[in-house]
């Protein structure tokens, strides 16, 4: 490795903020970096001895999922999935896509969704596929900025134990440290995660052959973006728990008298539990990016194109309504499909296949957001005359509409304030200087309308397309 590369990490990804804390330069061997948690509430890499001597020639920047120098997803997928899968620009290589729920067990109804992000690690386990499964689960071990971390990834060895970890996490973690115990304890793995740190597993595979023998499978969310810890303490505030207090968070409570989106956020601090509706908390319309790591606005991935398996939400008509949850599901790994199909003949699953478009339309806000308006973000980035990570979109400030334009701009304004703000408020001891702050902002961004035309051009391509059907059938 040489001399420079940590440095060069430092001056173009940590330097200009599109660290998102994942922890793979810290989990090569002998590297110079390690983990902790900035002012905001995020992991960031930190250079941990500048006079160390360094024993690995692997690169950090080469694993790095934000570095210009490491290999993008269509890289990584082809290397892994292209002789089995067919290929789509908007979700990677894909063998099948499904949306479905784990019938059997208490799988759905103590997960977020559908019940198959532990059903699988639960199945992989039990078939003897693996012989440990890394989730993200509670702890109160160790402590940051005064309060404590409240999750990290953790080496499961038991059925019991991977329950623990069911549920989504909207919270910042790191895999150094689990990536350290993989090495030390010989054994077949399956490890959870969120894109950017699927896509980190693999580069770090590359560069190491202990984890690359060791890591058999990867499953992989459908990601939003990542929140900063200041987002669980901003809820937890909210809901009468003073923010460095909080011990415990469950953001995704199920109201299975509702829709699927219509979950409540639960909080906890020395035996007193508030549950609260989310959508009465300020700062949870994900489309605003309260508290959101800037790497994320500079991500391409909404399918963890580099995992064995993706899922997430099913945000379809006909799911959506059933408040118990249900998947969306995009499969690339052969061994993973074949447990699926068989226990979904012994009546233990409920899956409908899908077509990969209507996969597509299920994630259809993030993709617009990642996939065709990071071009115009870029581009902001890049009048600034400052580094920007090389991505497989190209920049360009053009957005045909100006309502657009001002939206994008907006929602970086509200991802950045919302950072400045909370901190003010901390200091402040005062949660109405975040909210105050951020209310205008965020009424702004609400208010945004496009042209008649822009607003209608959905319902005029679908009245477009039924007549066509009509006419021509």
């Amino acid at each position: 490795m040489s001399k420079n590369q940590p440095k060069e990490l430092y001056e173009t990804v940590i330097k200009n903020g599109y660290c998102v804390g994942c922890g793979a330069c810290a989990a090569l061997e002998g590297s110079p970096f390690k983990m902790g948690m900035n002012k905001l509430g995020q992991y960031e890499a930190e250079i941990n001895d500048n006079s160390i001597i360094v024993k690995s020639s692997s690169s950090v920047e080469e694993v790095c999922p934000f570095s210009s120098k490491s290999l993008t997803e269509d890289e990584l997928g082809k290397n892994l999935f292209e002789t089995s899968c067919e290929y789509d620009s908007k979700v990677g290589y894909y063998q099948k896509s499904y949306a479905g729920y784990v019938k059997e067990g208490s799988f759905r109804e103590k997960g977020s969704s559908g019940g198959f992000g532990t059903w699988v690690l639960h199945e992989l386990l039990n078939s003897g596929k693996v012989d440990y499964v890394v989730n993200v689960q509670p702890s109160l071990q160790g402590v940051n900025n005064s309060a404590p971390q409240l999750f990290t990834y953790t080496v499961c060895r038991s059925i019991e134990e991977i329950q623990i970890g069911s549920k989504s996490r909207y919270y910042p973690v790191e895999l150094s440290e689990v990536m350290n115990q993989i090495r030390s304890q010989p054994g077949k793995y399956a490890v959870i995660g969120l894109p950017c740190f699927v896509k980190s597993r693999r580069l770090l595979q590359r560069k190491d052959a202990v984890l690359s023998e060791r890591i058999k499978f990867c499953i992989g969310l459908v990601c939003g973006h990542l929140k900063s810890a200041r987002y669980a303490q901003s809820l937890a505030w909210q809901s009468g728990i003073e923010p460095l207090k909080l011990e415990s968070i469950d953001f995704r409570v199920k109201s299975p008298s509702e829709a699927a989106n219509r979950y409540s956020t639960s909080v906890v601090a020395n035996n007193n539990k508030k549950v609260v509706p989310t959508h009465q908390l300020f700062g949870t319309d994900w489309g605003m990016g309260a508290f959101k790591y800037k790497a994320c606005d500079f991500c391409d991935d909404v399918f963890a194109e580099t995992a064995d398996l993706v899922l997430g939400d099913a945000w379809l008509p006909q799911y959506v309504q059933d408040g118990e949850g249900t998947n969306i599901l995009i499969l690339r790994n052969q061994e993973i499909h074949q447990l699926m199909i068989n226990a979904k003949n012994q009546g233990r699953l409920m899956l409908d296949e899908l077509s990969i478009k209507q996969a597509i339309t299920s994630q259809d806000a993030g993709l617009r957001h990642r996939k065709i308006a990071l071009s115009y973000r870029w581009s902001v980035e890049q009048q600034k005359k400052v580094w920007v990570p090389s991505k497989r979109v190209k920049p360009n400030s053009i957005i045909r509409s100006s309502y657009e334009r001002k939206r994008q701009d907006l929602r970086m304004k509200l991802r950045e304030l919302s950072h400045s703000s909370f901190q003010r408020a901390l200091d402040a001891n005062d949660l109405n200087v975040y909210i105050d702050s951020m209310t205008p902002v965020y009424r702004e961004y609400k208010s945004i309308k496009g042209s008649y035309w822009e607003r209608g051009h959905g319902f005029f391509k679908r009245v477009i397309s039924f007549l066509r059907r009509k006419l021509f059938k």
